[in-house]
């Protein structure tokens, strides 16, 4: 996958949805969801939300690192679980800091980022105790 250009996303002149990857067959299985494999797009104004969390990660190369990898977490994550509460994928990936990537899914049409953030490693094992979370291969 490629690297998003985060900036050039905020600088574009429209809320174009941009293409960040796929919901995969493999993820809807090991889900157990009632979906079908689908394009999960990002809209800059979800950047902006993500901005509400920029104080949670480690440092300010981290953000940017774990912004620009947004497709590579959602290609090959450590982990990945869903929440019922909200109705959203999460696709969790090491990187400097431990991040998750929310996707919310809708009965039809594309799916959306929802958001990102960095977790603790006390979250983490807690989600993968609880089956909350499982590892992806």
């Amino acid at each position: 996958m490629y690297n998003l250009d985060i900036q050039s996303i905020l600088k574009s002149n429209h809320n174009s949805p941009v293409k960040i990857g796929e919901l995969t067959q493999d993820v809807i299985d090991k889900l157990n969801l009632n979906c079908s494999p689908r394009s999960i797009f990002l809209t800059p104004n979800r950047i902006y939300h993500c901005e509400n969390h920029k104080y949670q990660y480690s440092d300010n190369a981290s953000y940017e690192e774990c912004l620009s990898n947004i497709p590579s977490i959602i290609e090959r994550p450590d982990y990945i679980g869903f929440n019922q509460n909200h109705n959203s994928i999460q696709y969790v990936k090491k990187l400097s800091d431990t991040i998750l990537v929310a996707i919310r899914i809708f009965d039809n049409g594309p799916l959306r980022l929802r958001t990102i953030f960095p977790i603790t490693e006390f979250y983490l094992k807690n989600k993968i105790k609880s089956k909350k979370l499982i590892p992806y291969k």
